[in-house]
């Protein structure tokens, strides 16, 4: 009786529009791709189709073959045949390439040997669309003796340094986390830049050295206009010479594997401010790091971003961003979910510090909250910018109540009182204010930022 069922009801996977067929291939791991395109003609066409194969990311278990040792039994390792015949049948059409942090060094290694080979033998280049190359090493492993940081450095960096040589028409270019020794930097500039000087527009260097190190082969590059990097590769010269090239954004980002470093000094920041007034700083703390925000005294910074969450925003932080930034500042996000529930107090939380920034920077248009702040101080920093294009605040960090110092009047007027009473006449108040509506964000939401 079901088979009968079964038979009656007729399949429409072949009707489905090619657009959305690619859609379904693009969410399938490669393997996948290969055993789904095997089913029909119009599959088949479907697997070699450019938008399936434009972004290419090297995973753990992807290009991999099982192996028989006597002494470890079966091990799983870089099948070269595989990773060759990938690239013969598909790598035309790679316009991206990922290679995501992965503890098998060995695979590493071997993938990106076997790619430098099959750019290097062709007298074309056999990938003339790709034009974004990003690659994050595993600096870091955990042994009996715990945490070990260890650099990219010997043979894989000599690969590595050969491939960058290979590549051509690069636009974007991110080296993550290779912890090099300052002798081992030498000729890596150089090979990005033997193909890529003039086509480079974006390029993200974090961590690129155990010690601070500045990264004057910077203008090596024509035409780059965003570099992100760390606090340790910037100096008093760095700066001055990003300010005279064509850079125009500047993100400096640090995480745990930030080292200890000072600022830039603010003479320098100064100067840079007259020689190109249309300089912008981002400054970004990323990841589950402990260490504070490293100001920039009087830099061009427009945007602040929290990517971590163990850090606060303290009083303390604040007064200084608003010394330095209140004229520039435009952009503050928290931008992940803090790992405790947080203080309770007025005076243990962020409500003054972010208080102070919506009332002492003119042009800031987006705030971004995901600490802990009350009824009361949400309607006070609405009240107080009501010009702000963008206002987020988290439901489960919104604290029914009205308890900020008696020695700020704000808190102290009867009507703000009533108001922050409920959440409902809270989202009402703010709504007119800003002319819209407006209600706090649930944490589902928020994750989506």
């Amino acid at each position: 009786m079901s088979n009968v069922m079964f038979d009656d009801i007729e399949s429409s996977w072949e009707d489905l529009p090619d657009i959305l067929l690619e859609d379904i291939f693009v969410l399938l791991e490669p393997r996948h791709r290969h055993e789904a395109s095997q089913a029909c003609i119009r599959w088949y066409e479907t697997f070699y189709a450019p938008r399936v194969w434009e972004h290419f990311t090297l995973k753990g278990n992807f290009l991999k073959k099982r192996r028989y040792y006597a002494h470890k039994g079966y091990q799983r390792e870089t099948c070269p045949r595989k990773t060759q015949i990938c690239l013969h049948q598909v790598g035309y059409l790679f316009k991206k390439i990922t290679i995501t942090p992965i503890h098998d060094f060995q695979h590493v290694y071997e993938f990106i040997r076997i790619l430098r080979a099959y750019l290097g033998y062709f007298d074309e280049f056999p990938m003339p669309l790709l034009r974004t190359f990003h690659f994050t090493f595993t600096c870091e492993t955990r042994g009996i003796t715990g945490v070990i940081l260890h650099g990219t450095g010997g043979k894989m960096m000599e690969e590595l340094r050969h491939l960058l040589r290979n590549m051509k028409l690069l636009k974007d270019l991110k080296l993550n986390n290779l912890m090099l020794d300052d002798a081992e930097v030498e000729g890596l500039f150089e090979a990005i830049a033997y193909n890529c000087s003039d086509t480079l527009e974006t390029m993200e260097i974090l961590n690129f050295t155990k010690d601070p190190y500045p990264i004057l082969d910077i203008t090596l590059f024509n035409n780059i206009h965003t570099l992100r990097t760390s606090p340790q590769h910037l100096d008093d010269e760095v700066i001055i010479i990003l300010a005279s090239s064509s850079v125009s954004n500047l993100h400096i980002i640090q995480g745990r594997y930030t080292c200890n470093t000072d600022s830039v000094s603010d003479d320098a920041w100064r100067l840079v401010k007259q020689m190109a007034p249309y300089f912008r700083v981002t400054l970004e703390v990323r990841g589950h790091t402990k260490t504070p925000l490293i100001l920039q005294p009087h830099a061009p910074v427009n945007r602040i971003v929290y990517d971590s969450p163990n850090l606060k925003f303290p009083h303390e932080t604040a007064v200084w961003i608003v010394h330095y930034y209140h004229d520039t500042l435009e952009y503050f996000a928290q931008k992940r979910l803090p790992r405790t529930h947080g203080p309770r107090t007025f005076h243990d939380r962020g409500d003054a510090a972010f208080l102070m920034l919506a009332r002492s920077c003119p042009k800031l248009h987006t705030l971004i909250i995901s600490e802990r702040i009350s009824t009361a101080t949400a309607i006070l920093i609405a009240k107080s910018k009501p010009s702000l294009e963008k206002f987020i605040v988290r439901q489960n960090g919104l604290l029914k109540r009205c308890d900020g110092p008696k020695s700020d009047n704000s808190f102290s007027n009867a009507e703000t009182k009533r108001i922050s009473r409920s959440y409902e006449t809270t989202s009402e108040e703010i709504s007119k204010t800003f002319g819209k509506r407006w209600v706090p964000m649930s944490d589902k939401n928020f994750k989506k930022l």
